[in-house]
């Protein structure tokens, strides 16, 4: 763990439990991708240091704590830029809005962990004009509002959250989601990307992405269908809540119900999109029925 991996002639990756990127792009400068937590920071830190490198850029593919945590560490010790796409630079910068959008609301003092609230760090939006020469950035939203893969020349990339691993899925089968539409866009973009080497964040590196994204793109299709075979009697959002904690075999807590809650949602907002759910009204009460 935490170990500085040589990949390519100018990329490396530490393998942590969010991997995170290295890449030399003009000796002896170098930018990251993605970070983890103040340990994972604090290790990379170190491997820069020990190699005689200068951080200059960081780049977060999204916004969520286990990505972005040790970010503010990391740009108060080396004064690094740091980067993220779209909304999700705004979610660095002001770290409530994720667990208030998770939420729907202003979030009590428990929802406001270290796990869903990582500490605040100035962070610019990825534009045009970012990122450097030799690193290529290519949007793939979905499991968050805005999240990016970052390549590099030696044909590495960079996936994010875009795949989680098989074991993952095979453990739970639901993951995170925000929006299924656009994940759905963006495992079909992720099949069609050019690559010598793939690293998701949380799993091992691989030659092939396709039969990795083909059991993402088939447990999200088997959840839905589980929601819709849940949705054949009408069910409260609460209900479906309940039921695929248990049918998934989640441990009911405060930052679950947050996690498992949002996804739910998610799939319910595409599911009436798409018309295979229905809205029912009874009395004061908000139902979802499948449609027949």
């Amino acid at each position: 763990m935490y170990e500085l991996i040589n990949v390519g002639e100018k990329t490396w990756y530490m393998n942590a439990p969010t991997n995170v990127g290295f890449y030399l792009y003009n000796p002896p400068e170098v930018c990251l991708i993605d970070i983890g937590d103040r340990t994972s920071a604090e290790n990379a830190l170190a491997h820069i240091r020990e190699n005689g490198w200068k951080l200059t850029r960081l780049y977060l593919t999204h916004s969520h704590a286990d990505h972005v945590a040790g970010a503010a560490f990391l740009r108060a010790e080396t004064g690094c830029e740091v980067f993220a796409p779209g909304v999700s630079a705004a979610a660095v910068k002001h770290n409530f809005l994720v667990s208030t959008t998770l939420y729907g609301g202003s979030a009590s003092a428990d929802m406001h962990g270290k796990l869903l609230m990582p500490p605040p760090c100035e962070c610019a939006e990825l534009t045009e004009d970012e990122p450097i020469p030799g690193l290529k950035a290519v949007r793939l939203d979905g499991h968050d509002m805005a999240q990016a893969v970052f390549g590099t020349t030696d044909g590495v990339w960079f996936t994010a959250d875009t795949v989680i691993s098989a074991g993952a899925l095979e453990k739970h089968r639901i993951s995170f989601i925000y929006n299924i539409a656009q994940h759905l866009e963006s495992l079909d973009a992720l099949k069609k990307i050019p690559g010598r080497l793939f690293i998701p964040a949380h799993d091992e590196p691989c030659a092939d992405i396709l039969p990795l994204v083909g059991v993402n793109r088939s447990s999200l299709l088997e959840v839905a269908g589980d929601i819709l075979k849940m949705c054949e009697t009408p069910q409260t959002m609460d209900d479906l809540i309940a039921q695929a904690l248990e049918k998934y075999h989640i441990r009911l807590y405060l930052m679950q119900y947050l996690l498992v809650g949002q996804t739910v949602r998610s799939y319910v907002s595409w599911l009436l999109d798409r018309g295979r759910l229905k809205p029912v009204y009874e009395g004061t009460r908000l139902y979802f029925i499948s449609e027949k």
